[in-house]
C-alpha cells in the first residue's frame, strides 16, 4: 500500500474519530478504500465493529463500553440515514448513564405496524408512531432517536429491575425526564405497550441521589430481596478535619437504634480520571482509607462491598443480614418514609 494511501486512510480515520463515529467510505474513491481498509482489517490495525463500519484499533481500545456504542450508531446513521434509535442507545445520546449489560447491541426504532426483529447486535422495536418530522423524532448526540420520555419509557420496560432504576435515576439526575410526567406517560401507554406496570414500578422507587450506576443497580438488588429502601448519599459530620461533611452511599436507621452505612466499592473510583479528582492510585486508595477510618468516630456499623458480590444473591443477602440491614415489614425495620437522618452528636463516641 503506497504511502499516500496510508496517509489518506489515517486522515479519513481521525475525522470521523474527532466526530465521535466510526468511519464510513463514501464518495468516487469509496471501494477502493474500502478494499484498503478490509486488508488494514486482516493486519489488525484497523477494526470493523459492524459491517461497512471501520476504526483505527488502538482508538477503539481506548474507548469505554458507551462510546463505542455511540460511535457505532453514528456510523449507522451515516450509512442509514432515515434510521431513528430507541432505548438504551438513544438514552447515551440523550446523556443519560446506562449499564454496560444494554448497550451490547443498537436499539433502532421502527413504525408501529411493521414489526421488529433481532439481527444479531441490531436490533428493531415497532415503537414509533411515524417517521414524519414532528412523528416523536429528535435529534440528540449526532444522532436521531426518540424523545427522552419515551426513550427511558421504553428502557424501563424491556429491562430488569435493578437496570432500569439505573436508567430512571440517571435520566432524574440529569433532568432529561420528570418523574410525573413519565408516569403520566406510562399510565397513558399501558394498554398499548408491553411492560409498562414494570416501567412504573421501577419509577416508585426511582432516587436521583444516586451518584452512579452501579450504586442503583445494588439498590435494586437490595429492594428485589426484600430489604429496607435505604438513604442515600447521607452526609457524616467531618469532626476532624472541620471540612466538608463525608457522604456514605447507603445509611439505614434500624428501629433499635443502630445506624448502618453501606459502601459500594467499585473498581471506578480507582480507575476513571473524572472520580480519581487528579490524584495517583496511592492517594486515592489512601483517602479511602482516611474517609473509612472517619466513619469510625461514631457508633455505626459501616459494610463495605463490592459491586460483583451483587450479582450473586444468596452470598449478598448473607452480608446484608450479617451487618443487620433491616428487612421490610421486619421487627426491626421503621415505617415506610420515616427520614433516616442520624442523630450524629447522640452516635459520636466519647473517646476522651
Amino acid at each position: 500500500m503506497s504511502h499516500v494511501v496510508d496517509e489518506r486512510i489515517g486522515e479519513l480515520l481521525l475525522g470521523a474519530a474527532q466526530r465521535g463515529s466510526c468511519y464510513v467510505p463514501s464518495g468516487d474513491d469509496a471501494e477502493r478504500i474500502r478494499r484498503a481498509l478490509s486488508r488494514r482489517v486482516a493486519d489488525g490495525a484497523v477494526l470493523s465493529p459492524g459491517r461497512g463500519l471501520f476504526v483505527d484499533a488502538e482508538a477503539w481500545d481506548s474507548l469505554k463500553p458507551a462510546q463505542r456504542a455511540l460511535w457505532v450508531a453514528r456510523g449507522l446513521q451515516t450509512l442509514h440515514p432515515d434510521w431513528v434509535f430507541c432505548g438504551p442507545t438513544a438514552a447515551l445520546a440523550h446523556g443519560i448513564d446506562v449499564s454496560d449489560a444494554l448497550i451490547a447491541d443498537t436499539h433502532v426504532a421502527v413504525p408501529a405496524l411493521r414489526g421488529g426483529s433481532n439481527a444479531g447486535p441490531l436490533v428493531r422495536h415497532p415503537v414509533l408512531e411515524s417517521c414524519e418530522p414532528g412523528g416523536g423524532i429528535e435529534e440528540a448526540g449526532g444522532l436521531r432517536v426518540t424523545p427522552p420520555l419515551q426513550t427511558v419509557f421504553d428502557c424501563l420496560r424491556w429491562t430488569d429491575f435493578p437496570h432500569g432504576l439505573g436508567v430512571i435515576d440517571s435520566a432524574l439526575r440529569v433532568g432529561a425526564v420528570c418523574g410525573d410526567e413519565l408516569a403520566e406517560h406510562a399510565e397513558r401507554m399501558a394498554p398499548r405497550r408491553r411492560g409498562a406496570r414494570r416501567a412504573l414500578a421501577a419509577l416508585a422507587w426511582a432516587d436521583p441521589r444516586s451518584e452512579n450506576g452501579g450504586e442503583s443497580i445494588a439498590r435494586g438488588r437490595m429492594l428485589l430481596l426484600g430489604y429496607v429502601r435505604p438513604e442515600l448519599q447521607v452526609e457524616v459530620p467531618c469532626v476532624i478535619e472541620r471540612g466538608e461533611p463525608y457522604r456514605a452511599d447507603f445509611c439505614w436507621v434500624r428501629a433499635d437504634g443502630l445506624v448502618i452505612l453501606g459502601e459500594l466499592d467499585g473498581r471506578l473510583k480507582y480507575t476513571e480520571e473524572e472520580m480519581m479528582g487528579g490524584r495517583d492510585l496511592g492517594e486515592v486508595l489512601s483517602d479511602e482509607n482516611v474517609r473509612g477510618s472517619r466513619f469510625s468516630l461514631y457508633d455505626v456499623s459501616l459494610m463495605r462491598f463490592g459491586f460483583p458480590v451483587t450479582e450473586r444473591p444468596a452470598e449478598f443477602a448473607a452480608i446484608l443480614d450479617e451487618y443487620g440491614v433491616p428487612k421490610r415489614g421486619g421487627p426491626l425495620a421503621l415505617p415506610e418514609g420515616t427520614p433516616m437522618v442520624p442523630d450524629w452528636e447522640a452516635l459520636r463516641r466519647n473517646r476522651r
